[in-house]
């Protein structure tokens, strides 16, 4: 094999790991968004479920 071939080689294994590094990125932060989104909507159920109950006993 020679070198060029060997630098082809490289440059494409280094260009699967940039995807695969950018695709772990979009990940988490796609992880971050929904877990918000989850905190948010406990915090909202919680509310209303206090505020049903605090209805009910006057």
């Amino acid at each position: 094999m020679n070198t060029e071939d060997r630098l082809s080689e490289i440059e494409r294994k280094l260009d699967d790991l940039n995807n695969k590094l950018d695709q772990r990125n979009n990940n988490s932060s796609l992880r971050f968004v929904f877990r918000f989104v989850q905190v948010i909507s406990i915090i909202l159920i919680l509310l209303v479920l206090l505020g049903v109950i605090s209805f009910f006993a006057g």
